[in-house]
């Protein structure tokens, strides 16, 4: 009887496990099939951004400049181009972002932030520098520092155009574009720009550089989707001499005191 009731649960528990397949192969199966994991990395990414409510915004940058007796004609270097989305709002990353002044220069020229975010001004030169703006979006004056000074800081909190200039130095000319979102980026030597984690929707893509006229496309992203895009901008304008924060111009470059 023994033997009979052991050979009976023997064979209850064969067909048990072979009715869940717990073979190395049908587990791998089953692994593969839970939560997804057995897709592409692609087929996640846009899975992942399906559920997040976002997609992604991509294409590239024809660039027109004028040559030599003012004929328009395609720019072999497209980098510099400022790409940026409108339509929504994000908050700000936690980070400072950083405006140096180098060689007597601004660099970057062209830096987009997010509304709220603060901006580091550090003076590398061994000369003073006087950071200033009288924008209409945000209007600061720095004062006169230098290398050895703190940098200073200025938060930004309105979206739009911020040009900063030097009080000292007439060549030293920058742009801080103030975003609504995080949805920008600066082109390459290609022109080529992706945007990552755009919110879906309705939405508007710009780009701009100094010395064009902005151009924007309408797009209609879903989510988890991607739209591409490719805009045409025409750097054909004259960026015209500023003068000194208190309105006066410029002295005589040999008059200047460092």
């Amino acid at each position: 009887m023994r033997r009979l009731a052991l050979a009976l649960l023997c064979l209850v528990l064969g067909l048990a496990f072979s009715s869940s397949d717990s073979s190395p192969s049908g587990r791998a199966k089953a692994a593969l099939s839970e939560d997804g994991k057995g897709r592409s990395p692609a087929q996640r990414g846009e899975a992942e951004r399906s559920q997040s409510g976002t997609g992604t915004i991509r294409g590239a940058v024809k660039l027109l400049k004028k040559g030599f007796f003012g004929k328009i004609g395609d720019a072999d270097d497209r980098s510099g181009v400022l790409i940026y989305v409108t339509g929504y709002e994000e908050a700000p990353p936690s980070e400072e972002v950083t405006l140096a002044q180098q060689n007597e220069r601004f660099v970057p020229r062209v830096l987009p932030i997010v509304a709220g975010q603060t901006v580091s001004f550090p003076n590398r030169d061994r000369l003073y520098h006087n950071v200033f703006s009288v924008s209409p979006t945000m209007s600061f004056d720095l004062g006169q520092y230098k290398a050895t000074d703190p940098a200073r800081m200025q938060r930004f909190d309105k979206p739009g155009l911020v040009p900063v200039y030097c009080n000292i130095h007439p060549q030293m000319i920058s742009y801080v574009v103030v975003l609504e979102n995080r949805a920008f980026a600066v082109t390459g030597e290609d022109g080529a720009f992706e945007l990552r984690g755009v919110r879906a929707g309705k939405l508007a893509l710009n780009a701009w550089l100094p010395g064009a006229q902005r151009v924007t496309r309408e797009v209609s992203l879903a989510a988890g989707g991607e739209a591409v895009v490719n805009l045409e901008v025409e750097q054909t304008q004259t960026v015209p001499p500023h003068l000194r924060k208190d309105g006066t111009p410029y002295p005589a470059q040999g008059d200047y005191e460092n």
